[in-house]
């Protein structure tokens, strides 16, 4: 926080945010917190922004261990080379001008219901009425080999990541003769055949036909191979059949394999082990699942398998109606048909408009309505001009599914100057080309010789429903 920033209770400039100090919260007599600075908790913010605006002794606090809001439906952009980070991502404190919510910069380390109070890097924070939206990690089973080799896609990090190994293991089939190792090297495992596997194969396939193989001419002919290994006995299970039908045939007509109804069990430096076979391949990405981070699982509530919270039709803890929980934090049902809340950026942000009304709703002594999730459909980008659509009862495919998704998430994302930035980007690189060039996050990070290595987990984003 600048100097500025930090100013006890001062006005920065005229017609911006007011700022607010620990003290300031901590003496408000309607302190509502809010953890995680995502989809649902930025929902949640701006809703009662809305509705509270100017309420005396009233204080909106958000705390998030990052600035910004990740607009994660775009990252695939930036992972075929398309986009820029830094166009993905909104500084969260611009959500704030003009507006009566607060935004600390720390880490959420404890949650004490009974003391109702939150142990943050930043110290300790009471709250009246608390939102839980602090997102999930990605979930990697204890198995042979996985832990070490498998790489997550969970963040702009893993995108540029992504390039990186992409490129390492092309030199690598580059410098061999032999060609079952350069097949190996060019065969890429996904796990996991949800809404982040097949978009994460379909883009890692159009990445390497479309851009990186032009650099690699004598390589134009060597067999690029792309599996995705799914437990299911479909893709995208959790939409309707028929889109399920479309998005394997989509990634098919692109070139990727689809495997379901597998398990990974065992990866080694030099194959994939399925329960379906062996595949011989150097690089295995794991899109097969999240879990929730150690605040939200360390609650002594009731958990779901993924350790996210149980919560009831109002989205609350069960024994207290002063919690609620959204987005990737909670297993929420939809009141009126029992169907689960999908974990997306979509009802995330639904969630946390509802959980909005609903805490404006408590304060004046009414009883929220039960949370109703109406989808407004489901997107997938399947490479370069495939995509599938799925809209009520439509479903769209090829290239005006690829031009709606662009559409969507382009006007989506909250912030013009992301918007200009987004379309600049994606015009240049149709008419320049892709991104090819390797760009290390950090000395040391992988090279050729280590192309299938990965981490146990990817870091929690704080940007909940970011699947």
């Amino acid at each position: 926080m600048t100097a500025r920033g930090a100013g006890r209770g001062a006005t920065a400039d005229a017609g911006r945010h007011r700022s607010e100090t620990g003290d300031d919260y901590r003496s408000a007599s309607t302190r509502i917190l809010i953890l995680g600075g995502g989809f649902g908790g930025v929902a949640a913010a701006l809703e009662l922004d809305r509705r509270l605006a100017g309420r005396p002794g009233t204080s909106v606090l958000v705390v998030d261990r990052d600035n910004d809001l990740l607009f994660t439906p775009l990252l695939w952009t930036v992972a075929d080379g398309r986009a820029s980070p830094n166009a993905v991502v909104v500084p969260i404190r611009a959500f704030q001008r003009d507006r009566a919510f607060h935004v600390l910069h720390a880490s959420v380390e404890a949650i004490d219901l009974d003391a109702r109070e939150v142990r943050t890097s930043a110290g300790n924070r009471p709250y009246d009425h608390l939102v839980i939206a602090l997102g999930s990690t990605t979930a990697v089973p204890d198995l042979p080999g996985l832990r070490e080799r498998a790489r997550p896609f969970h963040t702009p990090a893993d995108a540029l990541e992504l390039r990186n190994v992409l490129i390492d293991a092309v030199e690598s089939a580059h410098q061999t003769d032999d060609d079952a190792e350069r097949r190996a090297w060019l065969t890429f495992v996904v796990g996991g055949g949800g809404d982040t596997g097949v978009e994460l194969a379909a883009t890692i396939h159009a990445y390497l036909a479309d851009a990186l193989l032009a650099e690699y001419p004598w390589l134009a002919d060597a067999p690029i191979r792309v599996v995705v290994v799914g437990r299911a006995d479909r893709v995208v299970p959790m939409s309707t059949r028929r889109t399920s039908a479309a998005v394997q045939s989509a990634l098919e007509a692109e070139g990727v394999e689809v495997l379901t109804g597998a398990a990974i069990e065992e990866v080694t430096e030099r194959a994939v082990r399925t329960s379906k076979g062996e595949i011989p391949a150097r690089t295995l990405f794991w899109a097969a699942g999240i879990t929730s981070p150690p605040p939200v699982r360390s609650l002594p509530a009731e958990h779901a398998k993924n350790g996210s919270l149980l919560v009831d039709d109002r989205l609350r803890l069960p024994g207290h109606p002063e919690v609620f929980a959204i987005g990737d934090s909670a297993w929420a049902f939809d009141a009126a048909t029992g169907e689960p809340v999908p974990p997306t950026a979509q009802a995330a942000e639904h969630a946390g408009r509802y959980v909005g009304e609903a805490i404006a709703a408590i304060l004046v002594g009414q009883e929220p309505p039960p949370f109703r999730f109406r989808t407004k459909g489901r997107l997938a980008l399947l490479g370069s001009g495939r995509g599938v659509a799925e809209i009520g009862g439509l479903t769209l495919r090829g290239r005006p599914a690829w031009l709606l998704w662009h559409g969507y998430y382009l006007f989506r994302i909250p912030s013009w100057r992301n918007r200009l930035r987004l379309l600049a980007d994606w015009l240049l690189s149709g008419a320049t080309g892709r991104e090819t060039g390797q760009l290390r996050l950090a000395p040391g990070s992988a090279g050729a010789d280590t192309a299938g290595g990965g981490t146990e987990t990817a870091p929690p984003t704080g940007a909940d429903g970011s699947r």
